[in-house]
């Protein structure tokens, strides 16, 4: 059992870690490659007959990536305004 974690965990680092890019000045992909994570996580939850943490960690990943990201968003349009407002 714990080798075949250990090759998950691998994995999951190894695509995770493909799925993050540089751009410019910043970072992409952060988000993906933490889905990638929590996937893997509920995954061996479910393996392992862990349903009711799965179940948690699912609606906690649902609830992150459906509210958040409008407030990740407003955020972002904010300082980029702040920053044009800067520049002038």
């Amino acid at each position: 059992n714990s080798r075949i974690l250990q090759g998950l965990i691998t994995g999951m680092g190894f695509i995770g870690g493909g799925a993050i890019l540089k751009e410019g000045g910043g970072v992409r992909g952060t988000a993906t490659a933490a889905s990638i994570w929590t996937t893997g996580a509920v995954g061996s939850a479910v393996g392992y007959g862990r349903y009711e943490i799965a179940l948690v960690v699912s609606l906690i990943t649902f609830l992150v990536l459906v509210v958040l990201t409008p407030v990740e968003r407003a955020i972002g349009k904010r300082d980029r305004l702040e920053r044009a407002d800067d520049d002038e």
